[in-house]
């Protein structure tokens, strides 16, 4: 699940890698320029016994074995951040209250929504799923449509299903989401005569 705080996470890592790269890479610029800045210069060659004697000394190991093992855990936890899936199974109904509490399959609510609105003239199929995105509940219904397909009666539809969505789950926290996808080749379409 990508939450604000995972998002906030990933931005400032990004953001702190990208002064790191700049910064090495002006570093680098300097160095290969041999320009002075404020009549100071790095050597045209590196000397590298200071980092040898620390290496050297007997802390050294079990210090990078620590730092590693962080960092690993760190890693793991971000994946792990990006890996959880974002689905809703099982979903509040608003009736609920202190006497019991009312509960539907997300999967079957929004699946019957789907279905409600692929019977609209130029949608091939549709399917549904709740999901949790940034924080906030969203049903979302990902449908195909032909080609010619009139989008005002499909926007209408989709007012429609949405709302009669909203009704049946008396959630105020609800978000409805409908993406088109627009089939490659089309069907013909029944027409009045």
């Amino acid at each position: 699940m990508t939450t604000r705080k995972t998002l906030l996470i990933d931005r400032l890592a990004t953001f702190v890698l990208a002064l790191v790269l700049l910064a090495g890479g002006a570093t680098a610029v300097w160095w290969w320029s041999g320009r002075s800045v404020d009549g100071r210069t790095l050597p045209t060659t590196s000397d590298t016994s200071t980092v040898a004697d620390l290496v050297a000394k007997d802390w050294f190991g079990w210090t990078a074995a620590a730092v590693g093992v962080v960092i690993a855990l760190v890693a793991l936890r971000w994946i792990a951040a990006h890996l959880t899936p974002n689905t809703v199974s099982r979903l509040r109904l608003g009736s609920s209250d202190t006497t019991g509490r009312l509960e539907a399959s997300a999967s079957k609510v929004v699946g019957a929504a789907a279905d409600a609105y692929a019977d609209t003239l130029g949608v091939r199929s549709a399917k549904g799923s709740v999901v949790r995105d940034r924080g906030q509940l969203v049903a979302r219904i990902d449908a195909t449509i032909e080609p010619d397909s009139d989008l005002a009666l499909l926007a209408r539809r989709a007012d429609e299903v949405s709302s009669q969505l909203l009704t049946v789950l008396e959630r105020d926290d609800l978000r409805c989401s409908l993406r088109l996808k627009v089939a490659a080749r089309g069907r013909t379409l029944p027409r009045a005569r």
